[in-house]
């Protein structure tokens, strides 16, 4: 028997590698030569991982490779975000027109599976790793069901060493991608990842971790926890037992790292040299629906610095388009993410994703405009921002990347020739 397991690409792919670094390899020895891709996924080559072993497995990572449609394959397994929903869509109806079997899951599915049943002979809603064995025996019976629903999610535990072998791992900018637990406590109300994988953290036994790490030929690793430091302990046990292992590793956290000195010197120690952080906001009214702290922009300047004094690099997340967002409010989130030095941030349209409570709340206003998901994959306006238009949401996020990244803006983060920049200049 054999299975193909395809990860759609699209035209807005958020993980594909800009122009400029497809050379990175020359400037640096971690990065790859050939990059066409930012770093793989796992979900496939977990998959992959627990397949019975007289099972032949084929991944295509469709973002470095094409997908062939006259493969032999048995069985053709297909995971889309809501953005690739539609290729994904797409290819399964290609296969099926050849009379190929197909099976789709992933976050998208999830949440919409009526609308994936469509297009696919059984759909998978929730993580796959628990009924995938029922799934495999229930095709080689010919009796595939139209859908599969884990009783409960996945415990994190025995899925080994993932099949990174079976992904182009030339092709990614960062090859070595690391997972040490799932769930987020938070419930932001654009956010889909505690709706689908849970409001509770759960995490791999450390030693598997370590036995993961220990196999990865690249040692520049990302971490693809949603957040590294979420469950303290944990997060300590990991970092301690990571330490001395040769990692060089980037991943995201919340700003709470940055005001714990024993975690953060730990995560230093493991290797930490790159975080992401969702900073999302400095509107004042939307503070607290985030869970940020009165003192937010206070807060946000620490962290920096706190991080910095780390020698580590920052990339900020900051979300454009809430209810009370104004065009004085993103430009100044502009400015105080100019003035904190960050290495690198990202300026995303707020994207209303199916099944999250944004998504709730704008159907039943009426304010989705955009019928097309490979659109919902924030550098689009969706919906109807509230108190800006979506032309001036959209030209105020285009200005914010070109304004942050103006070459004087980088001279200054770099400190080449200017003086320090103070905060509230």
């Amino acid at each position: 028997m054999k299975i193909l397991l395809i990860s759609p690409n699209n035209p807005y792919n958020v993980f594909r590698v800009p122009q400029i670094f497809k050379l990175a390899g020359k400037l640096s020895p971690w990065m790859q030569v050939r990059s066409r891709a930012a770093f793989p996924g796992l979900n496939l080559a977990i998959i992959a991982a627990i397949t019975p072993p007289d099972v032949d497995v084929q991944i295509v990572d469709e973002s470095v490779e094409p997908v062939d449609f006259d493969t032999d394959a048995d069985l053709i397994g297909i995971t889309a975000m809501t953005n690739m929903a539609p290729v994904g869509y797409r290819i399964a109806d290609e296969f099926r027109r050849r009379g190929k079997k197909v099976v789709m899951g992933g976050v998208h599915v999830t949440v919409c599976p009526d609308e994936a049943r469509a297009h696919a002979d059984a759909v998978v809603q929730g993580e796959a790793e628990p009924i995938w064995a029922e799934l495999i025996q229930d095709f080689r019976r010919g009796q595939l069901k139209p859908i599969y629903r884990p009783k409960q999610l996945f415990d994190m535990r025995g899925y080994g060493i993932p099949r990174r072998e079976l992904l182009k791992q030339q092709y990614y900018l960062f090859p070595s991608t690391l997972e040490t637990g799932r769930g987020c406590p938070f419930d932001c109300e654009f956010c889909s990842v505690s709706r689908t994988a849970g409001r509770g953290y759960r995490f791999r036994p450390t030693e598997e971790v370590l036995e993961d790490a220990a196999s990865l030929k690249n040692k520049w690793v990302f971490f693809v926890d949603d957040i590294i430091n979420g469950h303290r302990r944990h997060a300590l046990e990991l970092f301690r037992a990571l330490k001395g292992k040769g990692l060089r590793w980037a991943g995201q956290a919340t700003v709470m790292i940055a005001r714990d000195e024993e975690l953060l010197e730990a995560a230093v120690e493991a290797g930490c040299r790159g975080l992401f952080i969702g900073f999302e906001t400095f509107s004042s009214p939307n503070l607290k629906k985030l869970g940020k702290p009165d003192n937010w922009r206070e807060r946000f300047f620490e962290t920096c610095e706190a991080l910095h004094r780390k020698k580590i690099v920052i990339w900020g997340g900051f979300v454009f388009g809430l209810d009370t967002d104004t065009l004085e409010c993103l430009q100044e989130t502009v400015k105080l993410a100019c003035e904190a030095r960050l290495e690198f941030a990202q300026f995303s349209r707020l994207t209303p994703l199916p099944g999250t409570a944004q998504w709730i709340q704008f159907q039943a206003e009426g304010r989705i405009i955009e019928a097309d998901w490979s659109k919902f994959n924030f550098q689009n306006v969706v919906y109807k921002p509230k108190l800006i238009s979506a032309d001036e949401l959209n030209r105020c996020a285009r200005d914010a990347w070109f304004e942050f990244y103006a070459a004087r803006r980088v001279m200054q983060r770099l400190g080449r020739n200017h003086p320090p920049i103070s905060k509230g200049n």
